[in-house]
């Protein structure tokens, strides 16, 4: 019978040899490619017939061994099955959506993530999100982690692959880039009356009927219908609330009036903005950049990220036998953050392009690419947020 010493496993050499030898780490890498190849050649065909296993190969494990090479391979193939499925949507945002479905506090995590990644931006965001799986993935050498750990890495990287994702179409193009925040000088939200805003959206409805077409003029009209239900339903509850909790009630639809007036001042100020867009100098500096050279580093970066995210699930879903499986993470952390490096690189070939820029101009460039990020998933929270 085979048996397992530390990570190394032994082989035997055919049912009729009792001869075995052992694989470290570093074979036992170099072996799985092939046992999944030959398992893929050598599987039943569609009529039930089966072809003969090599004995140099088959049955050469058995017993524990090879229920964990076993698990391997299983892994290894659900992560390159997740990478295709994932791969077939990953120019479209709302497939991205409703693909992974991010919990709304999950998203608010990434949103405090990105926020605080004020040093070298979006690198440092990855970086902080990838070091404690990798830590854990460490400690399991030692000790089998419990599934609830296993569950909050999974949910932490599914975020993490989400948003990597969503920088890869912004690198492409296909998710537009907000424009830069205008100088202070210019049109503010709080300058805007909302009186004088409703009479300007219906004026422009009237004079051209198209004008109400418009995505930030459907958001304002919409958010005026949430303001008005907002309004029956508090004039509603009002005489049914008790005296005592009267102004907790009020604060609370204040609070909601405010927010949805906010809303209605942005979508109005986007449809100003793009009428008279801001001068060359306060342009976005990434809409400076050939961001489509990031998208070969970025799209590898993906899939370590989704084969880390496969093999947690994977992890998760078989629950006994794995602690060898998510050792094997481990030899993924050198590639993943070699890549990180390889995105900063190119943020400082970006910097020699941006001359008026002072400073780390390569972290300059990783803090934009942050605020791209975080606008989008401030829009995608409001939008989840939002009633209906």
């Amino acid at each position: 019978m085979p048996k397992m010493r530390g990570f190394g496993t032994v082989f035997r050499r055919g049912s009729g040899d009792s001869r075995s030898f052992r694989l470290c780490r570093r074979c036992q890498k170099a072996i799985l490619p092939l046992l999944l190849r030959l398992e893929s050649e050598f599987r039943p065909s569609q009529n039930g017939s089966t072809r003969r296993r090599p004995t140099a190969f088959f049955p050469l494990i058995s017993g524990y061994c090879g229920y964990t090479i076993r698990l391997m391979i299983d892994a290894e193939r659900r992560a390159n099955g997740d990478w295709i499925d994932i791969r077939e949507i990953s120019k479209d945002t709302f497939a991205l959506k409703d693909y992974f479905k991010i919990p709304v506090e999950d998203i608010r995590i990434q949103l405090d993530k990105l926020g605080h990644s004020v040093e070298q931006g979006v690198v440092e965001y990855k970086r902080s999100s990838l070091s404690p799986l990798f830590r854990m993935v460490e400690a399991s050498q030692y000790q089998t982690p419990g599934m609830d750990v296993i569950e909050k890495q999974v949910r932490y990287i599914q975020a993490l692959l989400y948003v990597a994702l969503i920088q890869r179409l912004i690198a492409e193009g296909t998710v537009k880039l907000t424009r830069e925040k205008i100088q202070e000088e210019q049109i503010k939200t709080s300058d805007l009356n909302l009186k004088d805003i409703l009479q300007d959206v219906n004026k422009r409805i009237k004079e051209n009927p198209e004008a109400g077409k418009d995505p930030s003029v459907k958001k304002i009209l919409m958010q005026v219908g949430i303001y008005k239900k907002e309004q029956e339903t508090m004039k509603k509850l009002l005489p049914t609330i008790k005296e005592d909790s009267k102004e907790s009630f009020m604060k609370n639809f204040r609070n909601t009036f405010a927010e949805i007036i906010e809303k209605i001042k942005r979508s109005y100020l986007d449809i100003l903005l793009e009428e008279n867009p801001p001068d060359t100098e306060n342009r976005n500096i990434l809409a400076r950049l050939p961001l489509t050279e990031l998208v070969p580093v970025l799209t590898s970066q993906c899939q370590k990220i989704s084969k880390t995210r496969s093999i947690l699930l994977f992890v998760r879903e078989e629950k006994y036998k794995t602690r060898e499986v998510l050792g094997g993470l481990s030899r993924e952390k050198d590639a993943v953050m070699g890549l990180l490096d390889r995105e900063m690189a190119a943020y400082r070939d970006f910097g020699e392009k941006l001359e008026d820029l002072s400073g780390d101009r390569a972290s300059a460039v990783s803090r934009a690419m942050c605020h791209e990020l975080i606008d989008f998933l401030e829009k995608e929270l409001s939008f989840q947020q939002s009633p209906g």
